[in-house]
């Protein structure tokens, strides 16, 4: 099969599956429809089984489209960058992370300033976006790891998770709201006659969070805000008498400092691992290697 694959079957592949249609993927890549249409089906063939979905929102991979693109992003990726090592022009070493909320004050900042000060000729890029698009990132090699708490198991394929330190999911309100004075024994039917400030369904912490919930049975709070901001959460709870379910790393400098206080609900639902995510397989460039190093340094203080 290989003998027959040509590097035009890769592009138009990766490019219908960026683009999500044929029309897309045609004017991006000056070609005509009908000739990305065809180097498909021939790469179609190749393989033995479709590679695309059709439906109302365009073209999605398939699970075997899935598994091509994990392997063809990376490998596109080397080869665009062994060309321009054999040219002569190589860009400039660079370290690509992508962040997720829970880790940005905290593990994220702290070895971003240690990665510098060893490393000041390198360039860093700190990624944010939902975990999905990261992943991709991570997949297609335009990031090189992923810090924040454990993926789901849809995201897990394909990727190696390295544990740094738990973190929970807490309960935190204002240092003047009622419940400051008596933190530990705050009932989760009181939290639940409040506005409550909870993560973005669909998120990681809030399927952490349903399970807590679903377990005491309580399927929702009444009065709540979804948002996966958590510069809005502390904001929040600074203006109004309000409750905020929030990865402790995003509020360690308030509860430190008082301005914040955290209530004594708890469960083993509430607890997560955080860490590093890398692309199984993938070795990591020593500039990479260097700022993993960093973070694992940072992640003792919160162990």
């Amino acid at each position: 099969m290989l003998n027959r694959l040509r590097m035009r079957h890769v592009r138009c592949f990766l490019t219908i599956a960026r683009c999500g249609s044929m029309t897309a993927a045609a004017k991006e890549m000056n070609s005509s429809q009908p000739a990305v249409s065809r180097s498909l089906a021939e790469l179609e063939a190749l393989v033995g089984q479709p590679l695309f979905e059709r439906g109302g929102r365009g073209l999605t991979l398939t699970e075997a489209g899935e598994r091509l693109r994990r392997h063809l992003d990376p490998a596109v990726s080397q080869m665009e960058e062994g060309v321009r090592l054999a040219g002569g022009t190589a860009a400039v070493p660079r370290v690509s992370v992508g962040v997720l909320p829970n880790v940005a004050r905290t593990l994220a900042m702290r070895s971003s300033v240690m990665f510098k000060a060893d490393t000041p000729d390198v360039d860093l890029e700190l990624h944010w976006a939902n975990v999905s698009e990261l992943i991709t990132r991570l997949n297609r090699g335009e990031i090189d790891m992923l810090l924040g708490r454990l993926l789901s198991l849809e995201h897990m394929e394909g990727v190696s998770f390295e544990h740094l330190y738990p973190e929970d999911i807490v309960f935190a309100v204002h240092h003047t709201h009622p419940f400051a004075a008596r933190p530990g024994e705050v009932t989760l039917s009181e939290v639940g006659a409040e506005l409550v400030v909870v993560p973005l369904g669909g998120t990681i912490i809030r399927r952490e969070l349903d399970k807590f919930m679903t377990a005491r049975g309580l399927a929702r709070f009444r009065r709540q805000i979804e948002t996966v901001s958590f510069e809005f959460t502390r904001s929040f709870l600074r203006e109004t008498p309000s409750v905020a379910a929030i990865p402790l790393g995003a509020i360690r400098r308030e509860l430190a400092e008082g301005e914040l206080v955290k209530l004594g609900l708890s469960g083993e639902e509430l607890a997560g691992s955080v860490g590093i995510s890398f692309r199984t397989g993938r070795a990591l460039s020593p500039e990479a290697a260097r700022f993993a190093d960093a973070v694992r340094i940072v992640a003792r203080d919160y162990a």
